[in-house]
């Protein structure tokens, strides 16, 4: 069975080059309409000059004598309309009442008559061409009569035509020049602007896997974030990885002490013929393999603890409901446990939080209350609730902590000096890194009269 082909990915490059390429497509389509009208409008400008510069020449020459029109027809005039040798020129002179005096006598009529002094220009098809026309008039008198002379003069489009294609044909040169150019700037400054993306790749591409050191900033001010975003992340990998061989080296050695001892006893117990060292040799190594399993236990309840706060999936907590839910895990009824005052407001007290690592944590806190203040003190658990945090307090009656123990005690592997056998060390450590992801703090003290303190700070929902 043939394997499909990988999608093809994106390029940041052709993506780039795609888009300001068809800008600058877009640019020369508009700079070549622009050319197109400028080029008709400036040749319509230049010959409608000469055309209305003719007629005024020949309405010029016409004269009204005894009631009579007189034309002296002044050639030069048709002579400027004449340099186009490719175009046909026609005239008409006529008065307001419409007989033509001289010229064309079929040519188009003018949409209007135009004032005096002010001429009229229009376009009209003549002889099977466009045909562009200037109207001018006159008003004559004399002690006879007054009229008034209407002078048209047309050329035909041709040369005016091809005066503009020259026009649009030199600004289309200078667009296309102009786009390669910008194309070819477009494609150099692509290139400049993803080196630095080279570059990093070049850095991360040749470091070993154990080099998680910062990347220089030399980054162009776009790409700082994403540099910056790269080194935090490094840092945090690095924190990480640190974190995790100093894990496993402890581990490790904690491990290593009660694997020796069953080593050891069962080592005697083989050697033995005694049934009595033989039972002492196997209580022993019972008691090794108990010590071994809570701390494997504490080590998968840390390592899930470590994955779920990472993930930070919170979600609206009822932390009332949590400390009901804790204490029911740790004190199963039935059973020889302390009794418990649990003190919590009437109203729910609801924050940010994931419901499971807080309900262990707070079940690790009061297993360890239990186990260091015996089946026979009674505990308290009390919840307060303050404007923008709430305080969960658990008091037992245990011995207490030792002068400096306060802050030592939250580290992995940590045990106090009142501690008693069979502990790993790593309940608090796992309590403090669940509140620590939920944005609070908590703090050891020992209470009057004897006990252990521990506070508990969780900020709220709005």
């Amino acid at each position: 069975m043939l394997e499909e082909p990988a999608p093809r990915r994106p390029s940041l490059r052709r993506t780039l080059l795609m888009y300001l390429g068809l800008l600058s497509l877009l640019a020369t389509g508009v700079l070549f309409y622009l050319a197109r009208d400028y080029g008709h409008r400036a040749a319509d400008r230049s010959y409608d000059h000469l055309l209305v510069s003719s007629t005024l020449s020949i309405v010029d020459s016409v004269a009204l004598a005894d009631g009579q029109w007189q034309v002296d027809l002044p050639y030069a005039a048709l002579d400027l309309l004449a340099m186009a040798p490719e175009d046909r020129v026609f005239y008409r002179v006529s008065d307001a009442k419409g007989p033509a005096i001289t010229g064309y006598a079929d040519l188009p009529a003018p949409p209007r008559l135009p004032a005096e002094g002010r001429p009229l220009l229009f376009d009209a098809v003549y002889s099977g061409e466009p045909v562009r026309f200037a109207v001018v008039t006159r008003r004559f008198s004399s002690p006879a009569s007054q009229d008034q002379v209407v002078v048209q003069v047309g050329q035909t489009r041709r040369a005016r035509q091809a005066l503009a294609n020259d026009l649009v044909l030199r600004a289309t040169a200078a667009a296309a020049l102009l786009s390669v150019l910008s194309l070819l700037l477009v494609w150099l400054g692509v290139r400049r602007a993803l080196r630095p993306l080279k570059q990093l790749e070049d850095d991360l591409s040749q470091r070993e896997p154990s080099d998680l050191a910062p990347l220089q900033d030399t980054a162009p001010k776009e790409l700082e974030q994403m540099v910056g975003a790269l080194n935090r992340f490094m840092s945090r990998l690095q924190d990480s990885n640190d974190g995790l061989r100093a894990f496993m080296a402890e581990a490790a050695h904690q491990m290593r002490t009660p694997l020796a001892a069953i080593r050891a006893q069962a080592q005697l117990g083989v050697e033995e013929d005694q049934p009595e060292e033989m039972r002492r040799s196997l209580e022993a190594i019972e008691r090794n393999a108990s010590h071994m399993s809570r701390l494997l236990n504490q080590l998968l309840s840390d390592a899930s603890v470590l994955h779920r706060a990472s993930l930070q999936s919170f979600e609206p907590v009822e932390l009332g409901q949590v400390l009901r839910q804790a204490v029911a895990d740790a004190l199963p009824p039935g059973g020889q446990s302390p009794p418990l005052q649990l003190s919590l407001p009437d109203t729910p007290v609801h924050i940010r939080g994931d419901a499971l690592l807080l309900r262990e944590a707070f079940k690790n806190l009061i297993d360890n209350a239990v186990r260091h203040g015996g089946a026979d003190n009674p505990l308290e658990l009390e919840m307060r609730v303050f404007q923008a945090d709430c305080q969960v307090t658990l008091s037992d009656r245990g011995p207490g902590i030792a002068p400096g123990d306060a802050g030592r005690l939250f580290e992995r592997f940590a045990r106090g000096a009142h501690a008693g056998p069979g502990g790993a060390g790593l309940g608090l450590a796992i309590v403090r890194r669940v509140i620590q992801a939920h944005r609070g703090h908590i703090a050891l003290d020992n209470r009057e009269g004897g006990g252990l303190r521990v506070t508990v700070v969780l900020p709220r929902m709005p």
